[in-house]
């Protein structure tokens, strides 16, 4: 069962809020040391740059942390709309926090079930289509700008080819072997019996 959208945001943690929680706790921290050190060693600047030396190379490896984290997210997500547009709809991905990221990949996510089941949709109303239209009594080709057949439905192939397929035999070859009625209708053009 899926909370309400209102109760998941107020049990949503910020990003903003815990970078924020986590700029201040190593802030103070730092100072404190500052403090602590200036008294011990009598030497503010000497304290000022220890405290540096310690929380600037320690606020980076906790910082780094979660950022590795959210990068490796971005490309992933970057990865699946690159998916996306190449028709392939198989991805989901996971965020294990309940934040603004959580949230965007949850979207992201709805998106991808949202095309597949289009995808899906599609696929079998043109299964659909191409079953009632090989399965009529009406010949059909379909032919390129060179003449080419590209598509004959099974009344075609029976009509014109003793049911081999027509796919990439050039009309003009085909209505060659054609009896001579069938010549005639298809040069006049337009609709005849």
């Amino acid at each position: 069962m899926t909370a309400d959208p209102i109760e998941r945001r107020r049990r949503r943690s910020s990003l903003i809020w815990r970078v924020t929680l986590l700029a201040v706790a190593m802030v103070i921290a730092a100072v404190a040391l500052v403090l602590v050190l200036a008294d011990w060693l009598d030497d503010p600047l000497t304290a000022g740059v220890i405290a540096c030396a310690v929380f600037v190379p320690l606020t980076i490896a906790i910082v780094r942390g979660p950022l590795t984290r959210m990068t490796a997210m971005f490309r992933a997500l970057a990865g699946t709309v690159t998916s996306y547009r190449d028709g392939d709809f198989a991805f989901s991905l996971a965020w294990p926090s309940n934040d603004e990221l959580g949230e965007l990949v949850d979207a992201h996510n709805k998106l991808g079930d949202t095309l597949r089941g289009q995808r899906e949709s599609i696929v079998q109303r043109e299964l659909l289509l191409d079953t009632m239209v090989q399965n009529t009594p009406v010949a059909m080709l379909l032919c390129d700008p060179g003449g080419h057949i590209v598509y004959g439905n099974l009344a075609a192939r029976h009509l014109l080819a003793g049911g081999r397929r027509l796919e990439g035999v050039l009309m003009r070859v085909l209505l060659e072997a054609a009896p001579e009625s069938l010549r005639e209708a298809i040069s006049r053009g337009g609709d005849g019996l």
